[in-house]
C-alpha cells in the first residue's frame, strides 16, 4: 500500500508540473505527507509553507494574478478542504487556474464517518471546473481542463508513513511545462455591430483588464470615440491619450448625460463586471438600454443580459478594421464633468481629513509604477472616486469576481512583487477577518509591503444604506498590536505625510478618516 501512495503522488505532481505548475502553497498535515515531502525536496519548485487553508488559497489567488499561471494549493483531508471553497468561488467568477489538492482517506471509507473522512469529491460543485477523484495506480490527465478556473483533484492514499513518504523523488529532469488558457472563439462581430446599429448615444465602461491589453484597450477606445467610463482595474484611467472621452463622475452619469443632450441609450461594456453604482442602476431598469457586453468571462453581471465570450485582443484588433463614421456629441457633457471633477478636487482641499481625500493624497504620493491592491467596496469607491488622474503608471488589482472582504489580506500578499512597492488599501473589517495573512511574510524576502488598513471604528459603506446600528460593526479596536504580533512596522495617520520611505519589510498603517469630516465631504459633494 505505500508503493501505491508514492506512485500516486508522483503521478499527481508529475502532471501539475507538466501542465505548468511552478508554485504550490502546502498545508502539511498526515494525510498529504505523500505530497508535502517530495514538494520539499524540488528545488525547481517554489513552496509556499501555510498552517491553515483559507488564506492559502487566497495567498495563491494573488499569486495567479502576479504570474498569470496556475498555482496549486495542497491541504489534507476533512474540513480542510471546505477551507478551500470561499477562494474557489472567487476564482471560478474571475477565471483564475487555482488547482486544489485534497488529500483524502481511500474511498472505502465514504459514508463511515471515521476520523478526516468527509465526501470531498464533488465538495466544490460549479467551483471545480474540472475534476479527478485518484486512487493507487489512477491516472493524472485532466485535458479537459481549460485553465478558466479551479481544477479539484482529490487524491486517496492509504494511511501514510513517515519513512516510506521520504523516499518519494519527483524526477528532476522534467521540464516545467508552459500554460496557456484556452479562451472561447465565440464571434462578437453580428453582437458588436448590431450594438452599433442600434445606439446614439453609446457609453463605454471598461472593467476589469490585464495591463497586456492596455495599448489594445486605449487603440480601440481611440477609434471608437464614445465617452468613456474607465475603473481603476481597467489600467487605463489615467492615460492622457484618453482625457478627452474619459468621464469621472461616475455618480452623475445619468443625470449629466441628460442634462447636456446625450441621453445615454446603449451602454458597451468591455472586461470585468463593473463595480461601479450605476452598475446597480441597470438591474433595477431592465430593457430600457441595448447593451453590449463583451469580455473573457462568461458573466454578463445582471439578471436579465447576456454576454459575448471571446478572446479581448482578437476583439480589439478585428474592431479598429472598421470604419469610424459615427460621431458621438458628448464633448458638452464631457465638459460638464471636467467642471465637477474641478469642484471634487477644490473638496479634497476644503476637507483634507475627510477619507476620499486622504485617498486622493496617498494616490499622488506612493512611488509611480507601484502595485496597488484595492480590498474591499469602499477602496474600490473611494480610488475611482478620488485618485488622482496623473500618470503615475500604477498596476492595479482587487479580487471583485464575487469577493466582499474574505482573504483580502492574503491575496494582497500573493500578488506582491519583489520589482515594485506594493500597496494594499483595506477596510478595518475586511482587515480582521484575515489576520492571519501576515504568516507568509517571513517567506517573502526583501519585499516592501504597506498595508493602509482604513479604520472607520466599523463598516462605513453600510452606514449610508440601513439604519440599523448591526449593519455597522461598530468597535474601539486598535491595529498596533496586530502589526506588533507579525513583527511589522506601524504608523498611525491622520494625514499623508509629504514623502513615503520605501523600506523593505511589512508597514502596517492605520489610516484615522476623520469621520465628521467626511460626513461633510459627502453632503457637500451631494450638493454639487
Amino acid at each position: 500500500m505505500t508503493l501505491t501512495n508514492n506512485i500516486l503522488a508522483k503521478n499527481v505532481l508529475h502532471a501539475l508540473i507538466q501542465q505548468g505548475v511552478h508554485e504550490f502553497c502546502i498545508c502539511p498535515s498526515k494525510q498529504n505527507a505523500p505530497l508535502v515531502y517530495p514538494l520539499t525536496k524540488a528545488s525547481h519548485l517554489k513552496i509556499y509553507y501555510w498552517p491553515e487553508e483559507r488564506s492559502a488559497a487566497f495567498f495563491a489567488l494573488g499569486r495567479i494574478k502576479a504570474t498569470g499561471k496556475p498555482v496549486a494549493v495542497v491541504t489534507t483531508s476533512g474540513t480542510a478542504a471546505g477551507e478551500l471553497l470561499p477562494a474557489a468561488m472567487e476564482a471560478h467568477y474571475t477565471g483564475l487556474p487555482l488547482v486544489l489538492v485534497t488529500a483524502d482517506r481511500p474511498r472505502r471509507y465514504r459514508g463511515s464517518g471515521a476520523p478526516q473522512s468527509a465526501e470531498q469529491v464533488g465538495l466544490f460543485g460549479c467551483y471545480a471546473h474540472a475534476q479527478l477523484d485518484l486512487e493507487h495506480e489512477d491516472d493524472c490527465q485532466f485535458e479537459n481542463w481549460k485553465g478558466q478556473g479551479p481544477l479539484h483533484l482529490n487524491v486517496c492514499f492509504e494511511e501514510p508513513q513517515d519513512k516510506f513518504c521520504q523516499e518519494i523523488v519527483l524526477d528532476s529532469s522534467l521540464l516545467i511545462g508552459s500554460f496557456e488558457s484556452t479562451l472561447p472563439t465565440f464571434d462578437a462581430i453580428e453582437s458588436y455591430l448590431a450594438f452599433l446599429k442600434q445606439v446614439r448615444f453609446p457609453l463605454v465602461i471598461v472593467g476589469a483588464l490585464a495591463p497586456s491589453q492596455r495599448e489594445e484597450a486605449i487603440r480601440f477606445l481611440l477609434h471608437l470615440q464614445a465617452p468613456v467610463y474607465a475603473e481603476a482595474v481597467s489600467h487605463i484611467r489615467e492615460d492622457s491619450r484618453l482625457k478627452s472621452l474619459l468621464i469621472s463622475q461616475e455618480r452623475l452619469i445619468w443625470k449629466l448625460s441628460a442634462q447636456y443632450g446625450y441621453a445615454i441609450d446603449g451602454i458597451l461594456r468591455i472586461g470585468g463586471i463593473p463595480t461601479l453604482r450605476l452598475w446597480r442602476d441597470l438591474e433595477m431598469n431592465p430593457h430600457k438600454l441595448h447593451l453590449c457586453f463583451i469580455s473573457e468571462q462568461p458573466f454578463s453581471g445582471l439578471s436579465w443580459s447576456t454576454v459575448t465570450h471571446t478572446d479581448l485582443r482578437a476583439f480589439f484588433a478585428w474592431a479598429q478594421t472598421l470604419p469610424s463614421s459615427a460621431t458621438y456629441p458628448y464633448t458638452n457633457w464631457q465638459q460638464a464633468d471636467q467642471i465637477i471633477h474641478q469642484a471634487v478636487l477644490k473638496l479634497f482641499q476644503e476637507e483634507p481629513q475627510a477619507e476620499p481625500s486622504l485617498i486622493h493624497q496617498l494616490s499622488t504620493k506612493m512611488a509611480k509604477g507601484s502595485k496597488v491592491y484595492l480590498g474591499n467596496s469602499m477602496p474600490i469607491r473611494d480610488w475611482d472616486l478620488a485618485a488622482t488622474y496623473e500618470a503615475r503608471h500604477y498596476q492595479m488589482s482587487a479580487s471583485r469576481g464575487l469577493n466582499g472582504i474574505d482573504g483580502q489580506f492574503s491575496t494582497f500578499l500573493g500578488y506582491s512583487s519583489l520589482e515594485q512597492d506594493n500597496w494594499a488599501i483595506l477596510g478595518d473589517l475586511t482587515a480582521l477577518y484575515d489576520l492571519v495573512a501576515p504568516w507568509i511574510t517571513s517567506q517573502l524576502s526583501d519585499l516592501v509591503l504597506y498595508m493602509v488598513i482604513i479604520n472607520n471604528k466599523g463598516s462605513d459603506i453600510f452606514t449610508r444604506m440601513f439604519a440599523h446600528p448591526a449593519f455597522q460593526n461598530k468597535h474601539q479596536l486598535s491595529f498596533e498590536p496586530l502589526a506588533r504580533f507579525w513583527q511589522w512596522h506601524y504608523e498611525n495617520w491622520t494625514e499623508i505625510p509629504d514623502q513615503v520611505k520605501t523600506n523593505p519589510g511589512g508597514h502596517l498603517i492605520e489610516l484615522m478618516p476623520d469621520i465628521a469630516a467626511t460626513s461633510r465631504f459627502w453632503q457637500k459633494l451631494n450638493a454639487l
